[in-house]
């Protein structure tokens, strides 16, 4: 992978951080007011628990770190301790005695061979659970150990959790379990928890289908590294909440789902290699949010080239991707003229190879200042390459494999030659040198010479050797 595409992906990563594991929409409100002094057994508890781990990197004070109390109770209600455990949990932890927990929070330790103890059922306060990035191995006792009636939010993403994903209840808000080794498939029941609005289920072994059944109120929607199966759910009604939707390598079948139109507030949308057949999906235009589109690496087809040969449309398009597809025609001059628009604090990134497309490169193309990454490689394009700072910055990789194609960063020049290099020849400027050297030589020898003989002259004009006066005589008076 060329050093541009890394950049490229490197960049997907940190925009895509909604769906990542270890960042979410998802957030703790709560009220400094109510902090209180713990009961004393609490505190005993809370003690014997740091006890259990290393807990020297435990800063209490830090406000991502603590421990808040009930008013009028002293129990334990809350308690975050995020990156800086190091221990194995054990199923007669004193963690199990906070009888009172409703917010644990312990994402991001390290809990040596743990395996998730069956105790927690004993935690029945409990709504929000947040164990992410602990690389637990499993289950002591049921999947669903974790859950209870009044759970609203359930974090146990990048663990090694195994099996089918556990049963949820209605009261689910908030569900991520990537980056595990979850098998069977999603099950139907999703279609119940009306109150989920964020649904991650990314980097695991799921089969089967996706639900034709989501939730009216999901914003995020992660299935991505799965081995999904039949066609996307068309299933976002009108005024859907869907923000982001990643359902990228699995096998998905099928057409993009024109109820997407439906999603307003839908600014990610990445399905990339699947096996979609379907034509571009300019209706997408519609979404005025719409900031990254990748669907790379599926059948799609046909022109790229708008309705009316117009602008691309998108406004606020960020990251463009759809090589490895089977898009044909040739690129508007006006095609990427949405993108002069966009913020010069946001780079654009596109990528059309592997494609069949034919034409030119739009001319406009040259004039975008903050274009970060374009690839355009192996399709049918001709012409010259616009001219710009940017793109002469590009790799050479990513203008190759088009053969009608000429001019920086490419080697051939638009005159069927083959562009001179940088730097000129050595050999021409050595003989130029030597042919200098000649000159300097003969003109340096002419003017010694004449000095020589200058002076030689009047040598013997004023001292008259005597081997001349023999020769020429002495001078003789001449007679009045």
């Amino acid at each position: 992978m060329s050093e541009s595409r890394l950049r490229l992906h490197f960049l997907l990563l940190i925009l895509l951080c909604y769906i990542s594991p270890s960042t979410s929409f998802f957030s703790f409100k709560y009220d400094d007011s109510s902090y209180v002094a713990c009961h004393p057994n609490q505190t005993q508890a809370l003690t014997e628990f740091m006890n259990e781990f290393d807990s020297s990197h435990c800063n209490l004070s830090d406000p991502d770190n603590g421990v808040w109390c009930d008013k009028s109770t002293g129990a334990v209600t809350m308690l975050r301790l995020q990156t800086c455990l190091s221990g194995t949990l054990k199923p007669n932890s004193s963690l199990f005695r906070l009888q009172h927990l409703r917010h644990l929070v312990l994402d991001q330790n390290n809990f040596i061979s743990s395996s998730l103890p069956s105790e927690f059922g004993n935690l029945n306060s409990l709504n929000t659970v947040l164990l992410s990035d602990n690389l637990f191995n499993g289950f002591e006792g049921p999947v669903d150990v974790l859950v209870n009636s009044s759970m609203k939010n359930l974090g146990i993403a990048v663990n090694c959790f195994e099996g089918e994903i556990p049963f949820l209840p209605l009261s689910i808000n908030f569900f991520e379990a990537s980056y595990n080794r979850f098998t069977g498939s999603i099950p139907l029941s999703i279609c119940n928890y009306r109150s989920l609005t964020q649904l991650k289920l990314g980097y695991n072994n799921l089969t089967g289908p996706i639900p034709q059944c989501l939730s009216h109120n999901l914003t995020n929607l992660f299935l991505r590294k799965n081995n999904l199966e039949g066609s996307i759910p068309d299933a976002f009604y009108k005024s859907a909440s869907l923000r982001s939707l990643d359902i990228g390598h699995n096998r998905l079948t099928g057409k993009i789902p024109r109820s997407l139109r439906n999603c307003s507030s839908l600014e990610f949308l990445v399905a990339d290699h699947n096996r979609i057949e379907d034509k571009f999906p300019f209706w997408l235009k519609a979404l005025p949010n719409l900031q990254v589109l990748i669907l790379s690496s599926n059948k799609l087809y046909g022109s790229l080239s708008p309705p009316g040969q117009g602008p691309l449309g998108f406004p606020e398009l960020h990251i463009f991707e759809i090589s490895d597809n089977k898009f044909t025609g040739s690129l508007p001059p006006t095609y990427f003229v949405n993108w002069k628009a966009s913020p010069a604090t946001m780079n654009e990134y596109g990528d059309l190879s592997s494609n069949q497309l034919s034409g030119t490169i739009p001319n406009g193309l040259g004039s975008l200042s903050f274009l970060e990454y374009i690839n355009v490689s192996h399709n049918q394009l001709k012409g010259e390459i616009p001219q710009g700072t940017q793109i002469t910055g590009q790799a050479k990789s990513s203008f190759e494999g088009n053969a009608g194609l000429c001019g920086l960063p490419l080697q051939e020049t638009c005159f069927g030659t083959i562009a001179p290099p940088t730097q000129p020849p050595k050999q021409e400027d050595e003989e130029e040198e030597v042919e200098v050297l000649n000159w300097k030589g003969v003109v340096i020898g002419y003017g010694v010479g004449l000095l020589l003989g200058l002076a030689i002259a009047h040598v013997i004009g004023s001292y008259k050797p005597e081997w001349l006066v023999q020769i020429v005589g002495p001078n003789k008076r001449r007679s009045r």
